[in-house]
């Protein structure tokens, strides 16, 4: 998403769970922790592992944390 502190055009690596659009349909905004890497020298993507928790936010949430990330305070 716009605004955050990685390229929205960076790949994701994260659960299969989380890209099923009858859980979560196409514009669903997740909270992850997740890692930029660049397995042997290829291209970067973020990494979230696919065990951790899965935090769906609300657009007013989203529209927060973005803020706040703005701020500084993240």
């Amino acid at each position: 998403m716009p605004g955050q502190a990685f390229s929205p055009a960076l790949h994701v690596q994260c659960s299969r769970r989380m890209s099923d659009v009858e859980l979560y349909p196409l514009g669903t905004c997740f909270l992850l922790d997740a890692k930029l890497t660049d397995r042997m020298g290829g291209m970067q993507y973020l990494y979230a592992w696919h065990g951790d928790e899965i935090k769906v936010l609300s657009a007013s949430e989203t529209e927060t944390f973005l803020a706040a990330f703005k701020r500084g305070r993240i």
